[in-house]
């Protein structure tokens, strides 16, 4: 935790360039037109976990079974051609996806670019770095991304297209810096961490472990029609507000910034914790404490910075801001327990329990989306996620205690 203030500083430093971009967005192209980009982030919130095939949460428990280095390279690769592989029935899915939504060309182009972009991040190699203790380079890499997207697009700033011809650039430059940063991570870590030569497969691996969860897949694309299902349909029934939603989702990104982090350099002692029942649970007292404190800090002060944004982007229709932000303040808060408590659970390898209580939660949820959201707009997606997440976060906190105090449980421990 000590290297923790100088990565949340560089991680800021590229959320805040990217929200600026967010914000830079909806200033020139007003709430109905930004209803495109938040469209796209939304979708992409789906492409993240079928890019990343549970790398962000077991890669590193799975590294530390191996341990020696030459397998830890060949998990690497591995776990890089598998998720690679999954890009082309994405891509086919999402050009599918997008007849629903647009009726031109250019529009779909501009979707299918934004949602990639959104979703281009669950290929980043971040458990690599995590498992190395080298979170700053991967974090550095990042925020050159972010950096470069924002010159890119403030070239755009003056210029005499159309919105549509606008979203369209705009989409292209930030899908090209992010498949660039991509690239440039891979070969970071490879230069500094592999002592194999690289060479890359398409085709599929059946190694065993390669750091890829089928279970945590599932379970975060089942968490994903939680926290996105709804905005689709958000998005069918008032883009408006949908736009109003994303930009106030896009402020709890400082607090998942903080949880990720706080996540990814505690990852691997919480996985060396499981020696004994003593030291997890101490572990996560002492994780879910820093996280939930954390959390609580910085969801104030997006409410905050909530009530100011629509003054700033001097448009009425973002007011409905202003009326989701407590939900969606109180939910991040909870967010930072709930993180703790699945990555412990993971640690004693429960994967399957976090499945059942993300495809309920998600169908759930969408089922009472379907009921409320077209009478009580983006306040009925805020408050389900907050319904339905924390009682998610509690059935999985009572699972975690009874695993940790049955007999067959430790059994398993001490083998590990």
């Amino acid at each position: 935790m000590n290297k923790l203030p100088i990565n949340l500083a560089l991680s800021y430093s590229s959320t805040l360039m990217a929200f600026f971009i967010v914000l830079l967005l909806a200033r020139v192209l007003g709430a109905d037109s930004f209803s495109w980009v938040a469209l796209g982030l939304a979708i992409g919130g789906f492409i993240v976990p079928l890019f990343n095939l549970g790398s962000d949460r077991t890669f590193v428990r799975d590294a530390v079974a191996q341990g020696h280095t030459d397998l830890i390279d060949q998990m690497v690769l591995s776990n890089l051609s598998q998720r690679i592989l999954m890009a082309l029935p994405i891509s086919v899915a999402l050009l599918g996806l997008t007849m629903f939504f647009t009726d031109t060309f250019n529009d779909a182009l501009s979707l299918i670019g934004l949602s990639l972009w959104a979703g281009l991040i669950g290929l980043y190699p971040a458990a690599w770095f995590d498992y190395s203790l080298d979170v700053r380079r991967q974090n550095l890499i990042v925020l050159g991304e972010r950096i470069a997207g924002l010159l890119l697009i403030s070239t755009f700033y003056n210029s005499a297209a159309t919105a549509s011809q606008m979203i369209l650039l705009i989409s292209m430059c930030l899908l090209a810096t992010r498949v660039a940063s991509i690239l440039l991570q891979i070969r970071s870590w490879w230069v500094h961490h592999a002592s194999t030569p690289f060479f890359t497969s398409v085709t599929p691996t059946h190694q065993n472990p390669n750091g890829t969860n089928l279970h945590i897949t599932v379970a975060t694309v089942a968490s994903a029609f939680l926290t996105y299902g709804n905005q689709l349909i958000l998005a069918h029934n008032n883009p408006t507000e949908l736009s109003s939603y994303s930009l106030a989702f896009q402020m709890m990104m400082a607090v998942f910034l903080f949880q990720g982090q706080a996540i990814r350099l505690s990852s691997r002692s919480i996985m060396e914790a499981c020696a004994s029942q003593k030291t997890l649970l101490q572990s996560l007292a002492q994780n879910a404490g820093i996280l939930f404190v954390g959390s609580t800090i910085l969801a104030l002060g997006a409410w905050i910075a909530i009530q100011a944004l629509p003054h700033i982007l001097a448009d009425a229709r973002f007011e409905t801001m202003s009326k989701i932000a407590l939900p969606l303040c109180i939910w991040v808060s909870l967010t930072g327990l709930g993180f703790s408590i699945s990555q412990h659970s993971l640690a004693l390898e429960q994967e399957r329990f976090l499945l059942f209580t993300s495809l309920a939660g998600g169908f759930i949820a969408l089922i009472l989306g379907s009921l409320f959201i077209p009478h009580y707009g983006a306040l009925a997606v805020a408050v389900i996620l907050l319904v339905v997440h924390s009682s998610m976060m509690v059935a999985n906190a009572i699972w975690l205690l009874y695993s940790i105090n049955i007999k067959e449980s430790w059994g398993c421990l001490e083998r590990s």
